[in-house]
């Protein structure tokens, strides 16, 4: 589901379901969050990197288990995974950066909020489809995202449901810098070097300090819109892609 490399002290994390479009089912939650929570634990590690394999970053949760979750069959195992995963972003101890291959959808996207630096790939597309799928917001995004690129990007993003081009994303804050696709993993595992050189306590305690004052709301978002979403879901307002051809 993951594939995991060294490069000295960078942890490199790449999702691992190309066939998917690296979609996030429970597998997929469950081992990019065991591969978080090592690299936490490593002191050999100082920066960790997050990309995709194949054609896409993340085509976002799986269609089959949004699905799922629409007509009451979603496993136990999805939602718990799916909620261990935020929950070991809200507030990770060492700097994330994202190397952002092919298109990023709902999570794919969301949990970008989460990280310190995002690269994206020339060819990189941003979206988060809620509106259009008739569900809520998920990962904090109701929150993290304005903080992260203003109101009305965000409004946009979220109300419009609308791609956003890696020169877009840059311009607004989502991604901090825009590089050819043959040089994104390059360019990215560079700038983690460079952090991951400073001493260990010191980038754990500016992380803290980073994330200390976005935990307590962002928790909060997230508990509503889970409510949201869950009251959608029972109003039968899932508009699955399936359905649509």
């Amino acid at each position: 589901m993951v594939v995991i490399e060294n490069r000295q002290r960078v942890r490199l994390v790449a999702l691992d379901r190309p066939e998917k479009l690296n979609a996030f089912d429970a597998g997929l939650f469950s081992a990019c969050g065991d591969a978080l929570e090592e690299a936490a634990g490593d002191d050999a590690v100082g920066a960790l990197v997050l990309t995709g394999r194949g054609r896409a970053f993340s085509a976002g949760a799986d269609v089959a288990e949004l699905a799922a979750s629409a007509d009451g069959s979603a496993s136990q195992d999805f939602v718990d995974a799916a909620n261990r995963f935020q929950e070991i972003l809200d507030d990770y101890p060492k700097p994330l950066l994202a190397a952002v291959n092919g298109m990023a959808v709902g999570i794919g996207t969301t949990l970008l909020t989460y990280v310190d630096l995002v690269f994206a790939g020339e060819s990189a597309r941003f979206r988060t489809p809620f509106a259009s799928l008739g569900v809520a917001p998920e990962a904090a995004s109701s929150w993290r995202l304005p903080q992260l690129v203003g109101w009305q990007n965000a409004a946009w993003m979220l109300l419009g449901a609308d791609w956003v081009d890696a020169e877009r994303a840059v311009e607004i804050g989502l991604a901090f810098r825009r590089v050819p696709d043959d040089r994104l993993l390059e360019s990215t595992l560079e700038a983690a070097g460079e952090i991951a050189a400073h001493p260990l306590a010191s980038l754990r305690a500016i992380r803290r300090s980073l994330t200390r004052w976005r935990l307590e709301p962002s928790v909060d978002a997230r508990r509503h819109e889970n409510q949201e979403f869950r009251a959608l879901l029972a109003q039968g307002g899932f508009r699955s892609p399936l359905d649509r051809g």
